[in-house]
């Protein structure tokens, strides 16, 4: 049987699908992984077969575009330079590939054309979401920098609240492009795409576990969790020579990683610099792109293009990031404390639940000074509590099996 395996996105939002693809691969099917161009390499690595969405030029248009973490015009950039463009694309892709009968789709919230595809040819689908943001519940909100929707106000409210938000924005946003492509393969126009259109209606998978976020009486009823699938590129390597020489000099230092895609990080270094200092701890700064980085780094911190997280953080303090799904992930399965940077799009949920776990805490950028970064990691690493709540949930991230959990699911779809 194939399975087309679909998703547009950062590294943090092609690692779960590439660890998927794997699993389904070792399971026997014949798997398609479709995704923008860019990450090749990252297939022909893993043993997948890759059908493009996308060029490298026009990943590189949505990854360096200067407002892609800004807290309100992120959303549009994101829309704009990744989501739509690719909608006529990956419709295509993703139909010369279908084989009659014997064809499942498991696509990410990103991929639209997969909803399009179920509608217009009745092939099987799964929707996946990698964080309980993609859900708008009106029971238990997921919380947005910019609209913040805390438990005590009312469900009608935030229902309200978000027929608005689909209404006044993102409906405005997405219709054009996506009604266009509908009303040219024989479908009725849409609405309301983001709370109710996006969910497959047969199948809906969260990869989180439930105690990191408990489906809702709102959720689609086909929903089913299965857990972080935890994937690292490269963690079965050995870490080089020069970071492995940096880990065991000293004590286990504080990793900073402002997300894989952000390139004006100058200040969230600077600041992170001046915490170590002041804490007189050592640092690891993890980013591909050093021209941000701080002159001279002072004894003691160093900088890494890449580590994977999952070799790196059990020998590391403490972890500071911008709040994606699968760097929140990796520290949870590490048992080390969190500060989270958060800047846009689910990373203000994520911090939210960390602090709910009571294993960290954030800092808006616009707080993210030397001082209050030092103040905030002082309490985390000092805090037993914490440490106790890292250790908990770290071992009970030690017996899941997400991924084959997750494959077992898509498995039915292909019985079905």
């Amino acid at each position: 049987m194939r399975i087309l395996v679909a998703t547009l996105g950062s590294y943090g939002d092609v690692y779960p699908f590439i660890a998927l693809a794997t699993v389904l691969k070792k399971r026997g099917h014949d798997v398609v992984l479709l995704t923008n161009d860019f990450f090749r390499p990252l297939a022909d690595r893993h043993g997948l077969t890759l059908a493009p969405i996308g060029s490298e030029a026009e990943y590189r248009r949505f990854a360096d575009h200067p407002d892609l973490f800004h807290p309100t015009k992120g959303a549009s950039v994101y829309f704009d330079t990744l989501i739509l463009p690719s909608l006529r694309t990956a419709y295509d892709r993703l139909r010369e590939r279908i084989r009659k009968d014997e064809t499942v789709i498991v696509a990410s919230s990103a991929v639209f054309s997969a909803r399009l595809i179920q509608e217009a040819l009745l092939i099987p689908t799964v929707t996946v979401h990698l964080a309980p943001a993609a859900f708008k519940s009106a029971h238990e909100s997921p919380q947005f920098g910019r609209l913040p929707l805390p438990a005590w106000i009312p469900s009608f409210v935030k229902r309200s609240a978000w027929w608005i938000a689909d209404r006044a924005v993102l409906d405005p946003m997405l219709l054009p492009a996506l009604n266009s492509l509908r009303k040219e393969v024989g479908l009725p126009p849409t609405r309301r795409v983001i709370t109710k259109w996006l969910h497959s209606p047969e199948r809906v998978i969260g990869l989180f576990p439930d105690w990191y976020a408990a489906p809702q009486p709102d959720w689609p009823p086909q929903t089913r969790l299965t857990g972080f699938p935890l994937f690292d590129d490269e963690a079965d390597q050995a870490s080089p020579d020069e970071v492995e020489e940096f880990l065991q000099a000293g004590e286990p230092p504080i990793v900073f990683m402002p997300g894989s895609l952000m390139q004006r990080a100058e200040s969230f270094f600077s600041a992170s610099v001046g915490a170590c200092e002041r804490l007189r701890r050592r640092g690891i700064l993890l980013t591909r792109y050093s021209h941000h980085l701080p002159e001279n780094l002072p004894d003691g911190i160093r900088h890494f293009d890449y580590v994977p997280f999952s070799r790196l953080l059990p020998r590391a303090a403490a972890v500071v990031h911008h709040g994606g799904i699968g760097c929140v992930s990796q520290a949870l399965c590490a048992g080390v404390p969190q500060l989270i940077h958060p800047m846009a799009f689910d990373q203000h949920d994520n911090a939210t639940r960390l602090r709910r776990l009571g294993v960290g805490d954030s800092l808006a950028p616009d707080r993210y000074l030397a001082d209050a970064v030092a103040d905030r990691l002082g309490r985390l690493l000092g805090s037993s509590g914490v440490a106790e709540c890292c250790a908990r949930i770290a071992s009970r991230l030690e017996q899941a099996q997400p991924l084959v959990d997750t494959s077992e699911l898509i498995e039915a779809m292909l019985e079905r």
